[in-house]
C-alpha cells in the first residue's frame, strides 16, 4: 500500500473508531521539500503541533481552524455542527484535543504500511507539544528532506471541510545485512533483461474541450506554456512520476538534466515496473480514432510528451553543459526562451 492510501484509510478509521465521525479524504498531496522548501511551507495561523520522532528528529503537523473546531465539537458536544468557526487565539487546549486524532491515525498509518520499503523511515512518530508560531517551528525542522502530505478532508458528512499538514523528515536508514550469495547470474536473468521497461519524458499537461480533442489531427499545433521545458517530468506508466529536470541538448541528442531527488519516487518506480504486464514484442502506442461527441464529458487532460516514434521532433537549442558533465554551475544549463523559434512545430501525444 502506498504512503498516501495508507495515510488515508489511517485518518479515516482513526475518526470512526474514536468518535463514529464521518471523515471523508477528499485529496492527499505528497511533496519532497528540502530544508527551506519545508521552512517555507510552514503555515502562519494554525494549529502547529511539533510530532516526537526516533532518534530526537522530529516531525510537524499543522491543523486549521475548521479541523480544529470540528475535533472539539465531537469530544465535548459528541457532533460536528456547521457554527462559524470562532477566531481567537490558539492554546494548549487545541492540541491536546487533536493528540487522539493524530496518535491514532499515525499508528494506523504504521500499520497500513506493513511491508512497504519506506515503513522504518515513516513510522515511530507520536504527538509531542503545540508549537507557538511558524517561525520556531521552522527552528526545530533540522533535516535535509521532508515528505509533506497535504490531507483536504469532510467532517461529519459535510458541515465542515478542512486541511491537515503532515511532515515528516526523511531519515538515513542502515541497509539491513543481507546474507552473502553466490556471485552470477540468475537462472532467469537473460528473459529478464529483455522485459521492455517504457519511461516516458513529459512536458506539461493541458486541459482541452471535447470538441477541440476530437478535432485534433496530425499537424496541429497545440500552445505549451513559456516554463515547459524546464519542468518536464519523467513518467512511469501514467501515475508514477520518476523525476523531474530541464529539458535541452547534449551532443546532439535531447537530454534531461534531473533535479527531483530519486529518494522519494524510487519504491514506487520500482513498483510501477513490477505490475506492467511483459511485452516482448516491445511497447506499442494505440491513438484512438474518433471520440464519442456525446459522451458526458467535460474536458479532456492531454499529457504532452516526447517519444522515440516521434523523429520529427525538432532539435532543442544547443545548451552548455561543461563538456558534457552535467556537474557544475546551476547556470550552465539554462536557456533563453525568447531564442526560441515562435514557428517551431512540436508533435504531442
Amino acid at each position: 500500500m502506498s504512503p498516501v492510501k495508507a495515510l488515508r484509510l489511517a485518518l479515516s478509521r482513526t475518526a470512526d473508531a474514536l468518535w463514529d465521525l464521518a471523515l471523508v479524504t477528499q485529496g492527499v498531496q505528497l511533496e519532497l521539500l528540502d530544508q527551506e522548501g519545508a521552512h517555507e511551507a510552514v503555515p502562519d495561523g494554525l494549529l502547529l503541533v511539533l510530532l516526537d520522532g526516533p532518534d530526537g528528529v522530529a516531525g510537524l503537523v499543522a491543523v486549521d481552524r475548521n479541523v480544529m473546531t470540528a475535533m472539539t465539537e465531537v469530544q465535548t458536544i459528541l457532533q460536528v455542527t456547521s457554527l462559524p468557526v470562532e477566531e481567537r487565539a490558539i492554546t494548549h487546549t487545541d492540541a491536546a484535543m487533536m493528540a487522539p486524532l493524530i496518535d491514532g491515525a499515525l499508528s494506523r498509518f504504521e500499520a497500513n504500511l506493513e511491508g512497504h520499503p519506506d515503513l522504518e523511515m515513516l513510522s515511530g512518530y507520536r504527538f509531542g507539544a503545540m508549537v507557538e508560531d511558524s517561525r520556531t517551528a521552522g527552528l526545530l525542522l533540522e533535516a535535509a528532506r521532508y515528505r509533506l502530505f497535504r490531507v483536504a478532508m469532510d467532517l461529519g458528512g459535510g458541515k465542515r471541510q478542512g486541511d491537515l499538514q503532515i511532515m515528516l523528515p526523511e531519515r538515513e536508514i542502515a541497509a539491513p545485512q543481507r546474507p552473502e550469495v553466490e556471485q552470477g547470474p540468475g537462472p532467469h536473468e537473460q528473459r529478464l533483461m529483455l522485459v521492455p521497461a517504457q519511461i516516458d519524458a513529459v512536458l506539461c499537461r493541458m486541459r482541452l474541450s471535447l470538441h477541440k480533442a476530437a478535432t485534433l489531427k496530425p499537424g496541429d499545433l497545440l500552445e505549451l506554456p513559456v516554463d515547459a521545458l524546464g519542468t518536464a517530468e519523467l513518467m512511469v506508466g501514467q501515475r508514477h512520476r520518476m523525476a523531474r529536470g530541464k529539458m535541452g541538448q547534449m551532443n546532439g541528442f535531447r537530454a534531461i538534466r534531473l533535479e527531483w531527488p530519486f529518494s522519494m519516487a524510487q519504491h514506487e518506480v520500482a513498483a510501477a515496473l513490477e505490475n506492467q504486464a511483459p511485452d516482448l514484442e516491445g511497447p506499442t502506442d494505440t491513438v484512438p480514432t474518433a471520440i464519442d461527441s456525446d459522451a458526458d464529458v467535460a474536458s479532456v487532460s492531454v499529457p504532452v510528451s516526447l517519444d522515440q516514434a516521434e523523429e520529427d521532433l525538432p532539435d532543442l537549442p544547443p545548451i552548455d553543459f561543461e563538456d558534457g558533465a552535467f556537474e557544475g554551475d546551476e547556470t550552465a544549463f539554462n536557456f533563453d526562451p525568447d531564442a526560441l523559434d515562435a514557428d517551431a512545430e512540436w508533435d504531442e501525444k
